[in-house]
Formats: C-alpha cells, sequence, structure tokens
C-alpha cells in the first residue's frame, strides 16, 4: 500500500504509455473480467443483476446500465463490504472530525454535488486512491519533458533544498471529492511537495493575498476560478512566475473552454492540462502535452459513448450521455454506469503516439459566472462553486437549481427527498450561512422556492444546477473582464 503501491502502479502505467491500441484493448479486457468476477463474487446487487450471463465471454454491451438513483436505492447491496451501510456512512460523514481520517480503518467515502440532479454516495478503499494518484504522476503533461539529468537535479532539489510548493483551490470542509483526494495523498508526499490546500469559498481577494504569499509552482482547481486567477495575474494583483521546470497547472470538475486557455497563456504563458472525471471514477481522461484533445485512460476504465436509448454513437459524433465502468474500484464497483454529459470519440488522431482515444469537447456541465455589482461602481465576479459546499449537507434535497435572476439576486430552487417534508428554515440557514462566509450575504439577495419539477436542459439533458439569466453585463468592459 501506499508510496511502493503507487512506484509499482506508475511503473505499469508508464509501459502502456508505449504499448499499442490492440495490446490496449487486451489490458482494459482482462481488467474489465477480473472487476466483473470481483463484483458477481463479493456484490448482491451484480450478483442478482448478473445472472444468466456469462460475464467470461459476453460483451459490455451485453450487462445491463446502471443508474444513479438505482445504485443509491441499493447502496448496502452495491458494495462488496457488507460492514459499509449507506446510513451508518451518512452519519459518520456528517461528523467533520472525521475529515481525512479512514472508514473502518480502510475505506475513503465522499459524497458528490449531486451536479445532476440528486447526490451520490462513493466509496473508494486505500489501494483505489493509490490509482488515482498514480495515474496523477504517470500521466502528467509538461510541454518540455526534463533530460535525465535534469530530472534527477530537480529530485535532489526537492528532496534535500526546498520542495515544490502546490496549491490546490478547492471545495473544503466537507466529503468533496478533489478535497478528499487531496487528503489522502502518500505520507511520503510531504518529503518532496509541500501542499497548501485554499477554500475555494474564500473571497477571491483573499485567495489572491494566500497565494502571492506563497508562491506556489503548481496550482489546482477549476476552470473557472483557474480563468478568475489568470484575470487577477493579469491585472497586477497576482504576482505568480510558473517559471520552475515542473510547474503545471491542472483543472477538472468543469469543461476547460477557449476563453479559459486563453487567459491562462496570456497570464502566464502556460498551457492547462485538464482533467475529465467523476466520483465514480475520479480521472477518466486528461490532456497530453499537446494540451488539446483529452486522452481517456481506457486502462483505468471503460468509456462508452451512447444515445438516449444506450446504443452506441459512432466516431466523430455527439452523444447524449457516458456510460462508465471503473476498473479499478473493487470497494464499489461502477460498471455500465450512466453519466449525463455530452461527448463523442474523435475521428483526430493525436500526435503526442500514446494508444489512447481521445474524445470530443466534454459538454453539458459548464456552470456560469455570476456577475454582481461592485461598491462603487463596475462588476465583480462570484464563482458559482461558493453554494455547492454547503449545497451538499442538505441531503433532504434531491433536486435544485442557483439561478442568478438578476444583477444582485440569486434564486435557489429545490426538490424535497419527500414532498411532505418541512425543511424550508433549513435550507435557508445552510445556504445563507455558506453565502456570509464568503462575505457576499450583504451583496445580493437570496430568494428561496420549494418547486415540483426542475426541467433538464435541452442541449444536455442534465439538470443545470447553476444558470445566470441575467448573463454577464453589457457594458463589462475588456480591463473589467480582468476583475474579480
Amino acid at each position: 500500500m501506499g508510496v511502493p503501491r503507487i512506484i509499482a502502479l506508475i511503473r505499469d502505467m508508464l509501459k502502456t504509455n508505449l504499448v499499442d491500441r490492440d495490446t490496449l484493448m487486451r489490458i482494459q479486457d482482462q481488467r474489465l473480467r477480473a472487476m466483473l468476477r470481483h463484483a458477481v463474487a463479493h456484490s448482491d446487487f451484480y450478483r442478482k443483476k448478473y445472472k444468466g450471463i456469462d460475464i467470461e465471454t459476453c460483451k459490455i454491451t451485453d450487462l445491463p446500465v446502471i443508474t444513479k438513483s438505482e445504485m443509491m436505492a441499493n447502496f448496502d447491496d452495491f458494495v462488496c463490504d457488507k460492514r459499509l451501510k449507506r446510513s451508518e456512512i451518512k452519519v459518520w460523514l456528517e461528523d467533520k472530525s472525521n475529515l481525512g481520517k479512514m472508514y473502518k480503518g480502510k475505506y475513503i467515502p465522499f459524497q458528490t454535488s449531486g451536479t445532476t440532479g440528486e447526490n451520490a454516495l462513493v466509496v473508494y478503499d486505500r489501494r483505489a486512491m493509490d490509482h488515482v494518484h498514480a495515474t496523477v504522476i504517470a500521466r502528467h503533461a509538461l510541454e518540455e519533458e526534463p533530460t535525465g539529468w535534469e530530472q534527477l537535479k530537480i529530485f535532489l532539489e526537492t528532496l534535500f533544498v526546498r520542495r515544490n510548493r502546490i496549491a490546490s483551490i478547492v471545495m473544503t470542509g466537507g466529503p468533496y471529492p478533489a478535497y478528499t483526494a487531496t487528503l489522502f495523498t502518500p505520507k511520503a508526499h510531504a518529503l518532496f511537495v509541500e501542499e497548501r490546500i485554499f477554500p475555494l469559498r474564500d473571497p477571491i481577494d483573499k485567495i489572491v493575498k494566500g497565494l502571492n504569499e506563497f508562491q506556489p509552482v503548481s496550482i489546482m482547481s477549476y476552470p473557472s476560478l483557474l480563468a478568475l486567477l489568470a484575470r487577477e495575474q493579469i491585472a497586477g494583483r497576482l504576482d505568480i512566475k510558473f517559471d520552475h521546470p515542473m510547474s503545471w497547472l491542472i483543472t477538472g470538475s468543469e469543461p476547460l473552454s477557449t476563453s479559459a486557455k486563453l487567459l491562462v497563456k496570456k497570464a502566464w504563458g502556460k498551457g492547462v492540462q485538464d482533467t475529465y472525471g467523476t466520483a465514480e471514477c475520479l480521472i477518466m481522461a486528461r490532456c497530453c502535452r499537446q494540451f488539446d484533445r483529452l486522452h481517456v485512460m481506457s486502462d483505468q476504465c471503460v468509456f462508452e459513448v451512447v444515445d438516449r436509448n444506450n446504443n452506441p454513437v459512432p466516431d466523430g459524433q455527439v452523444g447524449e450521455k457516458v456510460l462508465i465502468t471503473n476498473l479499478f474500484n473493487f470497494a464499489q464497483p461502477f460498471i455500465r454506469y450512466e453519466v449525463s454529459d455530452v461527448t463523442g470519440y474523435s475521428l483526430e488522431k493525436c500526435s503526442c503516439g500514446l494508444p489512447f482515444p481521445t474524445l470530443m469537447p466534454v459538454e453539458g456541465r459548464t456552470d456560469d459566472i455570476f456577475y454582481i455589482d461592485r461598491p462603487g461602481g463596475g462588476y465583480e465576479a462570484v464563482h458559482p462553486y461558493l453554494f455547492l459546499g454547503p449545497i451538499v449537507e442538505l441531503t433532504d434535497v434531491r433536486e435544485y437549481r442557483l439561478t442568478q435572476t438578476g444583477r444582485n439576486e440569486v434564486t435557489f430552487s429545490y426538490i424535497p427527498v419527500s414532498p411532505d417534508m418541512d425543511i424550508d428554515a433549513r435550507v435557508q440557514k445552510v445556504l445563507m450561512d455558506g453565502v456570509a462566509k464568503a462575505n457576499l450575504a450583504e451583496r445580493f439577495h437570496m430568494k428561496f422556492e420549494c418547486v415540483s419539477e426542475i426541467p433538464r436542459d435541452k442541449r444536455s439533458g442534465k439538470y443545470r444546477q447553476i444558470i445566470s439569466v441575467v448573463g454577464a453585463p453589457k457594458d463589462l468592459n475588456e480591463s473589467e473582464k480582468w476583475d474579480h
């Protein structure tokens, strides 16, 4: 476990980077069969689901599709350890003193923010989290690969002179996937890296001040937040060089827009390593050193692009959703698990030489930036993820939507788990507490409405959680766009 296992995983992944496509598909199939055997042997849910199916010879398309609601409704039978009980894990996660601890000394549970309409409970074990950290290293892209001598020099400097400083700007204080992953890096990681976590909920001024003091070599955050930081750099309020040979900028959890990439290039002259994943499979695709298309990690997952009826979509065409099979999480197998993202396989080949297929741009998960009036004139961009942390605590809310209904007005619409549930006061308290922590309570008006239905987005088929109906101000000029 830990560092020795991660080193072995990195070695295997680096070897896989060099194989041809046929070999890659054999590796994927071997791991799929191992996952199917494990699921049938240890999960009552899959044992019943796959009754009558020969898991040794079947095609993956012969297996039924699993939805989030079905998984959550059968959680105790779905997982592979009978000690894992949904109700007990829920109580354990609500105790904030458990952050950074392993459940029952073995498991790492976290909860999604419900970007498709409802929360999901996900459990990794240490082995699965090791896979995630190994993938980050083995599939890491640098614009210029250091020579062997340069790598040795960097290694010695980070070990004996000064550790690399990495800033992670994520949702903190709860069982959020990105935050949880940063809490469970191997202990030996601290020999080479000084990592500082900045709460995403903090005002941008506070984040900028902290980054200027910390002077990170690299940053990991969300694309929209990275775009805001690039604006701060261009405006002169943020001053980070990113001139170390191992400097990188990594994003995930949202699609990386062209405008965000251009902003980062303007601010620092660097490409952004975009990462595509979900809580159920934290890293499914990453871009290579071309910093263009995302490569699917086919040795870590099976990624199917399908239409609304779960039929495969031809390469080069956009599907209406994807089906994910995680090949490394044996604690809670996700096999043909439905994710309502909009993408497709690209017909273009990448010149990097990796055997992994590439994706068309991932659509359907982009959140709008809320521009609100700034005291004294102009506008301020508010990162929408400031609201998603408090929303995770609302386990009695089944679906929700946050809408900027006026320049300084935001409406929270929600559907309770049960129609007769009286949770209005709790909803308002949790959201207003979160807004107050971000020092925004006096800046705009929050409205609340309990509704019976939240319509799906016509393009993506998803429940869009963050929407601005007023959009960016028409008089937002180029200089004001760099303001937070």
